[in-house]
């Protein structure tokens, strides 16, 4: 995959039929892995990236998964980290990384909105690079207000908008992440890669929404990146993850996997998914030929991030733990790494270490619910219903809409725990709290009923 890597750079993110449990949440990660090719021809930065990108920049949409190396940028995610690379001498880019702290220079009057002012324009220059760097570094807090604040400076340019973009797919924040790369497809109508990006946020398994409707969308959007651009592996790649979610498992799919291989012949992640197709259509021999190829043209810390997510979809946990632990000696930050490998862990009762990666993740990506979620489902799993509680309360600070039904669904969990525990007075609060996210189940009203008695 040496034309793909040096394309692209990474998008987080992750596995694929699954609702909220402790095994699968999502597909394919996003921003921390490097799926879309770097393409702005605006601010000419990196790629999109894919889902686990450990150091993206700005530059463009983060598409399907970015795994990325530590230099990706925020158009390229596809490499550990993409950010907005913007086109300035290597000399510049050192000069605003070294002085990457925003401040406005004094007696200077500066309009925002204006690109005619030198200076507003250098400010929202030094603010990507700042956010790009912040991304890189896995600051996430200092990064999304870095972006915003670029993107006040100037609205029209796309760039802090992909970053923000790439940034919530990196914690699988999909909701937000979908939205900006809707703004930048208004910006950009012309970027093949903003297409990619939005269809692989479509083809995430978003618990209280019309799946089947989005998985629809996606295929559309993957698409018109075809014809946007013909040559882009991505682009097809994700064509096949559309019609696969779609259902269409037959010759169409198959085709268009391989056409993403014919562009780039060690293109592991769209063996991986050739792997995983093959297999749902009991073409077992085949299927585990194309896995073995998805893990050795696995070679780069976004590529690996986004095979051992498809691997993990089909329950192949030990080869996507090999993956992830390669890609964490390098990349030891990377939100989605971490967040697969504490889930592989989890899934195989490894307790102990699983709690310490999950932990490390929440860390790094404090704004994640799919992190605090599967750091909940361990704790009650282990039986630590209190400690389960505490976690799960944590992700409230952060859900969204779409997230409700499955963190009701965590506490009611809990609150069964309690139950049988004989805690009637903590599995009453647990259960009040699941009701409060999802009043519609009934039979988890009739739960908390029977701890009322």
């Amino acid at each position: 995959m040496k034309k793909a890597v040096k394309i692209y750079r990474i998008l987080f993110v992750f596995s694929l039929f699954v609702l909220v449990g402790i095994t699968s949440f999502g597909q394919d990660l996003g921003s921390s892995n490097g799926l879309f090719r770097a393409s702005n021809p605006k601010s000419n930065s990196s790629a999109p990236t894919k889902k686990p990108a450990p150091k993206s920049n700005v530059s463009k949409p983060a598409p399907k998964k970015q795994i990325a190396k530590k230099s990706a940028s925020v158009r390229k995610s596809p490499a550990k980290n993409s950010n907005t690379d913007s086109p300035k001498s290597k000399n510049q880019v050192a000069k605003n990384q070294k002085n990457a702290k925003y401040s406005q220079p004094k007696n200077v009057i500066i309009t925002v909105g204006d690109p005619a002012n030198s200076n507003y324009n250098q400010l929202f220059e030094e603010a990507i690079d700042e956010g790009n760097a912040a991304r890189d570094s896995r600051d996430y807090l200092k990064a999304e207000t870095a972006y915003n604040r670029a993107k006040e400076f100037n609205p029209k340019d796309s760039r802090a908008v992909y970053g923000l973009g790439n940034l919530y797919s990196d914690q699988q924040r999909w909701a937000e992440a979908e939205e900006s790369y809707r703004e930048a497809i208004a910006l950009e109508p012309a970027n093949s890669d903003a297409y990619i990006a939005i269809s692989f946020v479509l083809t995430q398994p978003i618990i209280g929404k019309e799946l089947s409707a989005r998985f629809i969308e996606a295929e559309k959007l993957a698409r018109k990146a075809i014809e946007l651009s013909s040559d882009n592996p991505f682009a097809y790649d994700q064509l096949g993850v559309a019609l696969e979610f779609n259902g269409k498992i037959g010759d169409e799919t198959r085709n268009a996997y391989l056409k993403a291989i014919k562009i780039e012949p060690e293109f592991a992640l769209a063996y991986a998914h050739l792997g995983r197709l093959l297999r749902r259509s009991g073409k077992a021999g085949e299927s585990t030929d194309a896995y073995s190829k998805a893990i050795t043209f696995s070679k780069d810390i976004p590529t690996m991030i986004l095979v051992a997510d498809v691997l993990q979809s089909q329950q192949r946990y030990s080869d996507s733990e090999q993956l992830l632990r390669r890609a964490l000696r390098e990349d030891p930050k990377n939100p989605t790494a971490l967040f697969l490998l504490g889930r592989a862990l989890t899934t195989r009762g490894e307790f102990g270490e699983a709690e310490d990666i999950l932990k490390k993740s929440v860390e790094i990506s404090p704004n994640s619910f799919v992190s605090y979620v599967l750091l909940g489902s361990l704790y009650t799993r282990r039986g630590d219903f209190s400690d389960a509680e505490k976690t799960l309360n944590n992700a409230l600070k952060v859900i969204t809409e779409n997230e409700r039904k499955s963190l009701a669904q965590a506490f009611e969990t809990v609150g069964d725990g309690f139950m049988k525990n004989g805690k009637k007075t903590d599995a009453l609060r647990v259960y009040q709290q699941a009701v409060a996210l999802d009043s519609e189940k009934q039979s988890l009203t009739q739960k908390l009923a029977r701890a009322r008695m």
